[in-house]
């Protein structure tokens, strides 16, 4: 009976060892980290990068070469994309006007670091670091992890400095360019009229996921915006 009773004590001692050697495991900081991710909306990411080439084709604006690429160039940022990211009007330069340019579009956007994502990119993995040390960045900003997060963004009339005739410009990159994004559309009511000027609100409500803010970042862009 003492056996039995000695055996069943031991039992329970090292099933509780078990059970506390899990709980610190659990506790460690790494899970910490993450679940610390997890509650502010937080995933690991990486750059993609990428070219995106197409024909705006607008009715209502006709848009000057350079003030598109630069307004277009805007909203990518603001979408989530890298700040080296580059548009380009081929064909059309300066303050030539056009109906429908050709857009070239070069970019480095944040998707989510899914196991096919990180082999697809370990395919150019060489190239990338490649090009990164020809431009002098630290390839393991270009290649390596981040966390990033979905930051609501609205492509409406009066933000972003979208104006009246803006609507097929949004209409166009709904269409041809943010679906090659990290990009999940909130609300669409997108509805340009022809010859007609007039942008409701909202127009286009989104998702995009965009790199978390480094605390010395985030600190300089309040300083900017105050």
């Amino acid at each position: 009976m003492t056996n039995r009773l000695m055996t069943s004590v031991r039992r329970c001692l090292l099933a509780l060892g078990a059970a506390l050697l899990g709980l610190l495991v659990a506790m460690s900081p790494a899970s910490a980290a993450e679940e610390a991710a997890a509650a502010a909306g937080q995933v690991s990411a990486v750059w993609k990068p990428q070219q995106i080439n197409f024909y705006m084709h607008t009715i209502t604006s006709v848009y000057a070469c350079r003030a598109l690429e630069d307004k277009v160039r805007q909203l990518l940022l603001e979408l989530g994309a890298d700040k080296g990211v580059t548009v380009r009007s081929v064909g059309c330069y300066g303050s030539e006007l056009s109906r429908s340019p050709y857009l070239r579009i070069k970019l480095a956007s944040p998707v989510e670091a899914t196991p096919q994502v990180l082999a697809e990119l370990e395919k150019t993995r060489s190239t990338r670091e490649l090009a990164a040390r020809v431009k002098g960045e630290r390839a393991d900003e270009i290649t390596g992890q981040f966390p990033a997060q979905w930051r609501k963004v609205s492509l409406s009339r009066g933000k972003l400095g979208l104006q009246e005739g803006d609507c097929e410009l949004i209409d166009e990159l709904k269409r041809k360019v943010l679906p090659k994004l990290a990009i999940r559309i909130v609300k669409d009511e997108v509805s340009c009229m022809p010859y007609s000027l007039t942008m409701g609100q909202p127009r286009l409500e989104v998702e995009a996921l965009t790199q978390t803010p480094q605390p010395d970042t985030a600190a300089s862009d309040q300083a900017n915006k105050s």
